[in-house]
Formats: structure tokens, sequence, C-alpha cells
């Protein structure tokens, strides 16, 4: 079954009230000289994608919501922003209109600046919220991404292994200069990315360790997604 809740008709979306809708949330913003600006959205849109396609229980994809709160990137490139009331508003009206449709409504997010605000709504309206690079396992980050601690930074060694892995032709050559990932990072602070717009080293990515990175939080959010499915969850939806 297709996965595109934009490419199905009403009738088929009608007949399959069951499933649970996965609408991500990105962001289109500068990342380094060597990623393009919808990296966000376009990781969150792979990962919801391959999930519904491993999923046991019926899944549809909502289309992105391509753009998030970005104001510490504006002074640096292209970057897209909203004020955070906005991107709340704009993501519960979307929500509400879905939610009736659908066993359930799971917000999926790609992009940090989008974790607490998106946090808090989905607490406010009672509909799960996963951050999909959380999905992966501490340990696993560390081991892919060793040479940044296995931080997911910004456009650094995890972005650009995942881009290098879904997308490898929107990936340019990266500029030497990076803010390097280190113990006192604080990742419940807006980062500082110095002069060069990226946080972590690209030059230690790799299309191997993107994969496998893409890979685990797919087939682990499949998982939630059958667990949402199932008629013993909790709050589920007929």
């Amino acid at each position: 079954m297709r996965a595109r809740l934009s490419e199905i008709s009403r009738l088929e979306a009608s007949e399959r009230g069951g499933a649970v809708c996965l609408l991500p949330v990105g962001s289109l913003e500068q990342h380094g000289e060597h990623l393009p600006l919808g990296t966000d959205s376009l990781l969150v849109e792979t990962v919801a994608l391959r999930a519904a396609g491993l999923a046991r229980a019926d899944a549809v994809v909502a289309p992105t919501v391509w753009t998030g709160l970005s104001p510490h990137h504006v002074r640096l490139g292209v970057t897209v922003t909203l004020e955070p009331e906005l991107l709340i508003e704009l993501t519960r009206q979307i929500v509400h209109c879905l939610r009736p449709w659908f066993r359930d409504v799971l917000i999926l997010n790609g992009h940090g600046g989008n974790r607490g605000w998106l946090g808090s709504l989905a607490l406010v309206e009672e509909c799960p919220c996963v951050n999909y690079w959380e999905l992966v396992e501490p340990s696993l980050l560390s081991e892919l991404f060793p040479v940044d601690l296995g931080s997911i930074g910004h456009a650094g060694q995890a972005e650009t292994s995942a881009m290098l892995a879904v997308a490898p032709e929107l990936v340019g050559r990266a500029s030497p200069a990076f803010e390097p990932i280190t113990r006192t990072n604080d990742p419940f602070l807006l980062p500082d990315m110095g002069a060069s717009g990226v946080l972590g080293d690209p030059g230690a990515a790799s299309s191997a360790a993107g994969e496998q990175f893409v890979a685990t939080a797919s087939r682990a959010l499949a998982e939630v997604l059958d667990t949402l499915a199932s008629p013993d969850t909790e709050g589920s939806r007929p």
C-alpha cells in the first residue's frame, strides 16, 4: 500500500481509518557549505516512509512540515524560521484535521530546535511525539560517530553520514572549518556554531554509518507504530 497520504484518494484514506498517521516536522535552514537547506526535512521524511514500510501495522505519512524554529541559524545563511507560537498552532491544526480520520497521529520531529515546543504540544494534545534520532541508543551513536562523541551535532559527522546514505547526490565537499563537539556541549541550549555553521566534523562522515543510523531509527519507529496500532494500547482510537 502507498504510504504517502498525498498520493491516496479520499476513498482509500477512509478505508484506512485504522492506520496511524505520521506527521514529519523538519526545517529549512543552513547546513554548512556541503548539505542542502532541507536536510532535516529530507531525513525525517525518509525515516517516516521507511518505518511505514517496515511496520506490520498500516501507516500513512502526511506531507512534511518543512519549516520550524531556527533563529540561531539566520545569521549564517538562507534560513526560514517561525515564531514558536506559530509552529505550535500550525502543527496543532494539522493534527486536529488528521485525527478524526485515523487511529492516531504521531508527530515525528526531525529538527533539534523544534524539540521542546513540539513535546509541549504533544503533552497538551495527548498525542505521541518522537524525535527520530532519539530512537537510536546512545551507545550505538557513539560507535557510529566516534569523532563527534556520538552527538548528532549540526551538519557534522552524523547528519553528513545520513545524507551520504539517503541522498549522496545532494552532498557537496565540506569546508575544513567546523566547530568541534565537546563534552561540555549542552543539548538543551542553542548551539554556538561559530562562523562555520557546522557543529561536528563532516570530514569523518561515511555512508555506511549513515545507513545504519537511518535504518536503526526506522526499525525502532516501526515498532512504535505497531504498538500504537495494537488494540491493547491504552488510549488508542478504534
